[in-house]
């Protein structure tokens, strides 16, 4: 790991400058400040913010930035742009350092003071090589709770910035990708983060470009690991430019004599080996007819993204291919399911994420397609579920538990309509359940006589009685708390169930809900990141059954 001391920062019009950090006693003291030595590549025009000092001796520029600024960004304007330096502060600097030393209240001030655990990772990044950056989110997430949730829900989102950025959180190589990726999966409180489904989250959201500019080369990643890159690739290029092109591509694999039994085996493949076995076909397919190809590419991409286990981008990506396939060739069950499975992985990406708004509008786009169609497997009170747990969690991250209350308990009423299974309907009813009493337990702390105790009890026998552990586990965590406390820790609670102390929540954006700060003493089963099941695109749901289309033999 390098805790670097000196960095290039590659400019807009291709040209580089060279940042050095002056380490010295002036760093310490009533006038602390960080110094940085900066050689810029000829007469470039620089700016920074008023308590910024600048000096420049041609192109050598010395920065002073004072203790209390936190980022310093010098701007540097070339002729085909500007960009930012970003410089860290002494109290920033130190708390970086100490931070990577195992020092995790330095580690909360990082995440504090940047508003985020992520935000923290890019702001130190241009100071860090791989290993470190790698270093400071392992030190971020083993601190805080928190910190691990949002670092959890966005470490393919890193992966993915890095692949794209020219500084900072930056690689350039495919190597150093797979060591930023290899060293996220290392880190435990994090989750899996599988270099390939990186790859193909980069694409998803990118296309192939960056991933060829990175130096990899596809066709030995579509022989990579089971193969399911193939399927990336395929869905990327049928996506992007139709399917006629991703057929050119598919030509390139190997013919086979046995097409029939290949297709056979396919047809009839276990639900996990589904994926692997239509990507085998998709090289012989590219000798048939188009329509026979689009129909083997449709479900190449369709069953790799349904058994995808991963919260990459994969799943939504392959659902794409297998869209513009299926419309092609006018399979309609591949073309409905894929729909309603894209919208539920969009949901669920935006679930993890905590951005409420954009969940519930794609778990409701997935029971609008299941309205829309009669296929059995495409179940709306599945997407229901989901909608009224994360709908109950935006409620309570304004602070009003009784809307959360009201939610879950329509939400049920609701679903018991639809008539689920009745092993399903029991999981639900007893989930739900659960929430409401954690909620009723939140509100009873607006009283210091209520009857915290009780509904925590109550929760705890729900969950229980579904085997939801860590649901389980949260609850007693809380008992405890509540069973310990005094009287004036019960009005500091009651105060803070009210909304008169506490954090203060951060606006949702477009892309970006509440943080899970808003929501002090409820991490519920699907905002909570389970360990038991991490990598899992519905973490903490019970799985669904693979099932088998009963309009539709073919598979």
């Amino acid at each position: 790991m390098a805790h670097r001391f000196r960095w290039t920062h590659a400019l807009p019009d291709g040209r580089e400058c060279t940042v050095s950090r002056v380490a010295g006693d002036h760093e310490d003291g009533p006038d602390a400040h960080r110094r940085y030595d900066v050689r810029l590549p000829g007469s470039l025009a620089l700016a920074s913010p008023d308590d910024v000092a600048i000096e420049r001796d041609g192109e050598r520029v010395t920065v002073r930035v004072p203790d209390g600024v936190g980022v310093a960004r010098v701007r540097v304007a070339t002729d085909t742009g500007t960009d930012h330096l970003p410089l860290l502060d002494p109290s920033l600097g130190t708390a970086l350092t100490d931070a990577l030393r195992g020092d995790e209240a330095a580690a909360r001030t990082l995440a504090t003071a940047r508003g985020s655990a992520v935000a923290a990772v890019h702001a130190c990044a241009p100071a860090l090589d791989v290993e470190g950056v790698v270093a400071l989110v392992d030190a971020l997430a083993s601190a805080d709770g928190d910190a691990s949730d949002d670092l959890h829900a966005r470490r393919y989102a890193l992966t993915r910035a890095a692949a794209r950025a020219p500084n900072g959180l930056a690689v350039h190589t495919a190597e150093e990708f797979e060591r930023l990726a290899d060293g996220l999966d290392d880190v435990a409180e994090v989750g899996d983060v599988d270099a390939l489904d990186a790859l193909g989250d980069l694409v998803a959201v990118h296309g192939l470009a960056p991933v060829r500019d990175l130096g990899y080369d596809l066709v030995r990643l579509a022989h990579r690991d089971d193969g399911r890159f193939e399927a990336y690739w395929l869905a990327a290029v049928a996506r992007a430019d139709g399917i006629d092109a991703a057929r050119d591509v598919a030509s390139a694999g190997r013919a086979d004599d046995e097409y029939a039994r290949l297709k056979d085996r396919a047809s009839e493949a276990p639900y996990h080996e589904r994926g692997a076995a239509w990507r085998a076909l998709c090289g012989p397919a590219s000798r048939r007819s188009r329509a026979e190809f689009a129909y083997v590419l449709a479900n190449a991409c369709y069953w790799t993204g349904e058994v995808s286990r991963t919260d990459a981008r994969v799943d939504e990506l392959c659902y794409d291919g297998a869209l513009a396939a299926a419309r092609e060739d006018g399979v309609e069950w591949l073309v409905a399911h894929a729909r309603y499975e894209r919208a539920r992985a969009v949901g669920h990406r935006h679930r993890s994420a905590t951005n409420h708004a954009l969940a519930i509008a794609a778990f409701e786009r997935a029971r609008e397609v299941a309205d829309e169609y009669d296929y059995d497997a495409l179940t709306p009170w599945d997407p229901l579920y989901s909608r009224t747990v994360v709908a109950s969690n935006a409620a309570s991250a304004r602070g009003d538990h009784e809307a959360a209350v009201r939610i879950l308990e329509e939400g049920r009423e609701e679903i018991a309509a639809l008539d689920p299974p009745e092993d399903r309907r029991s999981e639900i009813r007893h989930h739900l359940d659960g929430q409401r009493h954690e909620r009723l337990a939140l509100l009873a702390r607006e009283d210091t006589e209520g009857a915290v105790e009780t509904h925590l009890e109550a929760a705890r026998e729900q969950y229980a009685a579904v085997g939801f552990e860590r649901s389980r586990e949260r609850v007693d965590a809380k008992l405890d708390d509540a069973r310990t406390e005094d009287a004036d820790d019960r009005a500091e609670r009651a105060a803070r169930a009210s909304g008169r102390v506490g954090p203060n929540p951060r606006p949702p954006t477009e892309t970006r809900g509440p943080s899970l700060d808003d929501i002090p003493d409820l991490h519920d089963h699907l905002t909570e990141s389970d360990p038991t099941a991490v990598g899992s695109a519905d973490p903490g749901v019970v799985e669904r059954d693979p099932w088998d289309d009963p309009l539709d033999g073919r598979y």
